[in-house]
């Protein structure tokens, strides 16, 4: 190809990219949508599947392919990428995320279209196509698509945009107005998911900026509905579009952090695993009446009891695999004797003295038994009626492995009351990735570069994520957040004054990007 005809093909680019970018502007801005109420695209149309073409032919076929579709990917002209400014990123992410603070996304009802829309605005500005769909009306799912050399089958990045709710109260900030002190970002979802999400839509445009593509796609997923398990969210995409997750060999998303050790060393966990949600609920029944006349039992103090055989009750201890490699992997960071102990968990947690120190650390008591925790209490709506029914919510996760219907059995039997019934509101299944991948190696890479050479550990978390879903459908998941964090900015984690660092935002791109660009064209065999 002569240069003249290189230079009307860039020409041509940039008038499809401005075509591209204006009516995505016109849509976003409001535009009738005429499709199927089932299923209503905000923004601008999905980015096409390209197949992935042969390393020795792929600048040009891509070029033309590109080119054509008229979708303003930039293709990169040089060997070199474009310097980076990662302290501007930063500052973008955090004007970002400041103002998708400010969209109310509870769940629920969730009404994540919103913040869809105001992250998709960001993208488009940057020439990037983009599409949010609808599982149901309000709950948007946020798709973007870069593409790379094709030298790789795509990784994703994964978030969510709903949120827990947040009681003002208790708050030194309004918990929905994203405000900026200190150097942090205050607001519900800072940290879970929003803050994730900027971070990764960030990186996706900073790898776009500096004209020098990927090995692989790169695809963007910020879902509906993650708090109350994902169903409308990436499980819904899944099942009903298949298409945006395609045939990826990577996820990364939410699960796992750097952590602060003591003395200010570093680890980094990516999460291999998580425990499964077993979410269920108890109604205990009884007669109702007057107050003032009581009688023995009620379907009130019949539930107290019940919690009350609950909460005395010592699930057994169990080391799993996953588990045990994972604290054998810290050891060396210990000294002795905690070395040894950590390095041989499973024998170590038979003496009741280092059990009981063990298990004082409640994230670390989590890893080696099944939690059974009481959330929601529900009874009478008056003071002096004495309702018929009482029922209390209990948050269950199971470790890798356990099977939902032994531990009801355990349950029932730790209860003792057939008058109580047992109902399940959420059961996920157990799923794991592995934890010696290219993807795992890569983080490697990048704390060798960028954290002073920080281990690296693959963990499991007491959390669970949407991350299940890609894995069933075939997707090695990985939960890793390129957030430096302390244990009192964890604890912010669906809690009071939830904030992220200004430099985390900026560090977390810079990170991100650093995985990315690490990550093996091709899966070794």
């Amino acid at each position: 190809m002569s240069f003249r005809e290189r230079l009307a093909g860039r020409a041509f680019a940039a008038d499809a990219r401005r075509k591209c970018t204006t009516d995505a502007v016109q849509r976003l801005a409001g535009a009738a949508d005429t499709r199927p109420p089932r299923l209503r695209l905000t923004s601008v149309p999905a980015l096409p599947h390209l197949p992935a073409v042969r390393r020795d032919a792929a600048r040009s076929s891509r070029r033309i392919l590109l080119i054509a579709a008229g979708l303003g990917i930039l293709v990169a002209t040089s060997a070199r990428a474009a310097e980076l400014d990662w302290r501007r990123l930063g500052d973008e992410t955090a004007e970002l995320l400041a103002d998708v603070l400010r969209i109310d996304t509870t769940n629920p009802p969730g009404n994540e279209t919103a913040a869809a829309n105001a992250f998709a605005r960001k993208l488009v500005s940057e020439g990037i196509s983009v599409e949010v769909i609808e599982s149901s009306p309000g709950r948007g799912n946020l798709y973007a698509r870069l593409a790379g050399r094709g030298a790789g089958r795509p990784v994703i990045l994964l978030s969510h945009l709903d949120v827990v709710p947040a009681d003002p109260r208790t708050w030194r900030v309004p918990p929905f107005a994203g405000a900026r002190e200190g150097g942090f970002v205050y607001g519900r979802g800072a940290l879970d998911c929003k803050g994730i999400a900027a971070v990764e839509l960030m990186a996706m445009i900073a790898v776009k900026r500096s004209g020098e593509p990927l090995e692989r796609d790169l695809i963007l997923l910020a879902t509906a509905d993650e708090e109350a398990g994902g169903k409308n969210g990436a499980g819904w995409l899944v099942h009903h579009r298949p298409d945006v997750v395609g045939n990826a060999e990577y996820c990364i998303n939410e699960g796992d952090h750097i952590h602060v050790l003591a003395g200010g060393r570093r680890v980094v966990h990516v999460a291999v695993g998580e425990k499964t949600p077993f979410w269920v609920k108890l109604v205990a029944h009884g007669e109702a009446g007057h107050g003032a006349t009581p009688p023995p039992l009620t379907a009130v103090t019949r539930l107290i009891r019940a919690l009350n055989k609950i909460r005395r009750y010592r699930t057994p201890i169990h080391v799993v695999r996953p588990v045990e490699t994972y604290f054998a992997a810290l050891a060396p960071l210990e000294k002795e004797p905690l070395r040894t102990k950590l390095a041989h968990l499973a024998a170590s947690l038979d003496d009741p003295i280092f059990l009981a120190e063990f298990a004082r650390n409640p994230r670390q008591n989590a890893l080696v038994r099944n939690t059974i925790t009481p959330t929601v209490l529900e009874g009478s709506p008056k003071t002096n009626v004495i309702p018929a029914e009482a029922s209390a919510h209990l948050d269950c996760r199971l470790l890798p492995g356990e099977k939902p219907s032994e531990f009801l059995n355990q349950l029932r039997d730790v209860i003792g009351d057939d008058s109580i019934s047992i109902e399940t509101l959420l059961s996920l299944p157990a799923s794991s990735s592995d934890p010696d991948s290219g993807l795992v190696a890569a983080v490697r890479h990048m704390a060798a570069q960028d954290l002073g050479g920080a281990p690296v550990v693959p963990s499991v978390t007491p959390g669970f994520t949407d991350s299940h879903y890609l894995r069933e459908h075939g997707v090695a998941s990985y939960g890793f957040v390129p957030f430096v964090l302390s244990e009192d900015e964890e604890k912010t984690v669906h809690g009071t004054n939830e904030r992220v660092s200004v430099e985390n935002l900026r560090g977390g791109v810079r990170r991100l990007v650093g995985v990315l660009r690490a990550l093996p064209p091709e899966t070794p065999r």
